[in-house]
């Protein structure tokens, strides 16, 4: 691609924009533009600190994207479920439904704002797959994966100019999931992982703050526009999961595959979260999701931090504490 290109990120706060954002500003290349709703926040001032173009905008307006993508040669778009979700403090009566309806809305507008850009050439979306369809209904309680399908199924099937533009990130599971995060038990003397999933399946584990900017970038310069990529660092069984953290960590570990009904049951994780799992353990994690291809066959290389090296470099004392902290958030009445 010719100099001085201009990439915009939208959710270049969180954990996928800001490492999109931090890995363009290296590119001697690309001119970063940071999109946020709030420019004077501390992320979006470090964001600024570090050379980025913060801007305004929300995702809920579609006049500010307009504005916000103007000039853009690439756009990078992260929508979000779990903000809209988590806005009624009462675990019991929050809606995947109306944060569903949400994220689609801010998904589409960003879709059409980008689709009136004469100076585009790439598009990426990070998605999910299309449970319910997949699974033909049986799994339909996972709002935030079908939001982010019904989005790709939006730009494919009502914009097809921008569809031409627009390639797909799949992101594996996050390495700090508390789903994967261990807790002290007491009777064995061992850190014990509860994981609703059997032990046989694999799954891909990214760290998104730091490896999901490589990837976009990867998407961006060497892959033709349709790619789908489903970006991990490291991919392994479940089953191995105890023994690579206590391998790393020096700390004692074990696996308990546990069903997701009982972790709804003992702990009160709600079926937004938990038919994940029972979707993966049958489908797969890329279920529904068709021609997509993997970090070995990009064409250019991106070298990540393997899985054991991020375990490595955590600080565990507060991982531990946090994802506790953050399964406690989501719990409902049982």
């Amino acid at each position: 691609m010719s100099p001085h290109k201009l990439i915009v990120v939208i959710g270049a706060t969180g954990n996928q924009g800001s490492s999109v954002v931090r890995t363009f500003l290296n590119l001697p290349n690309w001119n970063v533009r940071a999109v946020t709703r709030n420019p004077s926040s501390p992320a979006a001032q470090q964001l600024a600190s570090f050379g980025a173009d913060v801007v305004q905008a929300d995702l809920a307006d579609l006049d500010s994207l307009r504005v916000a993508f103007q000039g853009a040669h690439a756009v990078f778009v992260n929508t979000d479920f779990w903000g809209p979700y988590r806005s009624n403090p009462d675990p019991a009566r929050r809606d995947g439904r109306e944060a569903f309806d949400v994220e689609v809305q801010h998904g589409r507008n960003a879709a059409i704002a980008a689709a009136g850009v004469a100076s585009l050439e790439r598009f990426v979306y990070s998605a999910l797959g299309p449970m319910t369809r997949a699974s033909k209904g049986k799994y339909s309680r996972s709002f935030h994966w079908d939001s982010k399908a019904a989005i790709v199924d939006f730009i494919e099937g009502q914009q097809p100019d921008l569809a031409k533009k627009t390639s797909l990130i799949y992101l594996g599971a996050y390495a700090t999931n508390p789903l994967f995060t261990p807790a002290w038990n007491p009777e064995s003397g061992k850190y014990r992982f509860q994981v609703p999933l059997t032990g046989e399946v694999e799954m891909g584990f990214i760290d998104a703050a730091e490896s999901t900017g490589p990837f976009v970038q990867a998407l961006i310069e060497a892959e033709a526009p349709g790619t789908k990529l489903l970006a991990y660092d490291s991919m392994f069984r479940i089953g191995q999961l105890a023994g690579l953290w206590s391998k790393v960590t020096g700390k004692p570990a074990e696996l308990e595959s546990v069903t997701p009904d009982f972790m709804h049951q003992q702990f009160g994780i709600p079926w937004e979260v938990l038919e994940g799992p029972r979707f993966i353990e049958e489908y797969g994690y890329m279920g529904g999701v068709g021609g997509y291809i993997v970090p070995s066959q990009l064409k250019a290389r991106v070298n990540t931090k393997p899985f054991e090296q991020w375990l490595a470099e955590q600080d565990w004392d507060r991982i531990l504490d946090s994802g506790r902290t953050e399964l406690a958030s989501m719990k409902v009445q049982k």
